[in-house]
């Protein structure tokens, strides 16, 4: 992937799902899919750990976390969005299945319009999960870096875990009951329907916005009306440094990073953490461009050791790790009530 790398990240490749990025059918309407950003990045690269090879055995070029799955009863390895509404698929994955045709969709990237390819998988397995009938838009798998990614498609209905600890992902039926809140454990609320799930009351430095858990996203985003409200809050809030944002359709866009105090989700809190700033499609087409809003991406959910996403029960689930990879952000369970 064309990558342009400026300023310091504390990772290798950075990869920002932006779920929602509109696909259009030429003739009839189709739900969303997962757009892949990466921000260019440079990173003192630290020897290899023994410990490592483990996770990195499981996950794709991006590391991120994938889930087998079957399509037509043929295993693949796909990455989860949550902020994706509509799965994607691998040209050599799709040419390989012999997927039949589902025409042309047009996919908003990040700088325009574009005319896609899709095709139709007759059954996708997924745990005990049987969808029918998918639609998937064809990308190229050097843009991918993956089988393909499911969205909420796919999952919806479906819990989620993100075993970050075992280095696992595991798609199951939902559990019955739910978990007690503790000092070492945080369950956050969700709102909305269809799997497009977000917590309403989160602050960001004392700011009201939406948050939305964006696993497809590497690095967390926020909005041009998130930046503008921080901004009057404090006058003398300074952009840390710009990145370039590519997306997997083409196109570039530059984001400038802020670094911000507190995130609060309900009874968990963010510490001392970082947000690029961009209006990404997300937004826009959320209808959330005027409101400020965020996705929370995997540079801060990997502070966990297990990340648990309900979405029958409309709940998100944090357990603190013993040994988070990083400092920064810091996490804070407190006390409901």
């Amino acid at each position: 992937m064309d990558t342009s790398f400026i300023n310091a990240w504390s990772r290798r490749r950075a990869l920002i799902g932006i779920g929602a990025a509109a696909a259009l059918p030429l003739a009839a309407p189709l739900a969303a899919w997962g757009q892949q950003v990466t921000a260019g990045a440079t990173l003192q690269q630290a020897p290899p750990d023994p410990a490592s090879a483990q996770l990195a055995a499981k996950t794709d070029a991006a590391s991120h976390l994938t889930v087998e799955v079957h399509i037509n009863g043929r295993p693949y390895r796909f990455v989860v969005d949550t902020a994706a509404e509509r799965s994607v698929i691998a040209d050599d994955a799709a040419a390989a299945l012999g997927l039949p045709s589902g025409g042309l969709v047009r996919v908003n990237g990040l700088t325009g319009r574009l005319k896609v390819p899709a095709v139709v998988a007759a059954q996708v397995e997924l745990g005990p999960f049987r969808r029918q009938s998918v639609l998937m838009p064809v990308l190229p798998r050097n843009l991918l870096a993956a089988d393909g990614y499911l969205g909420l498609d796919v999952i919806d209905g479906t819990c989620v875990t993100f075993d970050f600890r075992n280095s696992r992902l595991l798609v199951e039926e939902p559990a019955a009951d739910g978990m007690t809140a503790s000092s070492t454990l945080a369950q956050v609320r969700l709102t909305g329907s269809k799997g497009y799930l977000r917590v309403d009351d989160c602050l960001v430095d004392s700011v009201a916005a939406n948050a939305f858990i964006d696993t497809g996203a590497e690095i967390s985003v926020g909005n041009g009306s998130l930046l503008n409200a921080l901004r009057q809050r404090n006058k003398n809030l300074q952009e840390m440094r710009m990145i370039v944002l590519t997306g997997v359709t083409g196109g570039e866009i530059s984001a400038e990073v802020i670094g911000v105090g507190r995130i609060r989700l309900q009874n968990l809190s963010f510490t001392n953490g970082e947000l690029a700033i961009s209006d990404v499609p997300d937004f826009v087409t959320w209808k959330l461009k005027n409101r400020p809003s965020l996705l929370i991406g995997m540079d801060y959910l990997r502070q966990f050791a297990r990340v648990a996403i309900d979405y029958r029960a409309k709940r998100v689930e944090f357990e603190l790790s013993a040994a988070p990879p990083k400092p920064t952000p810091g996490v804070e369970v407190t006390a409901m009530g």
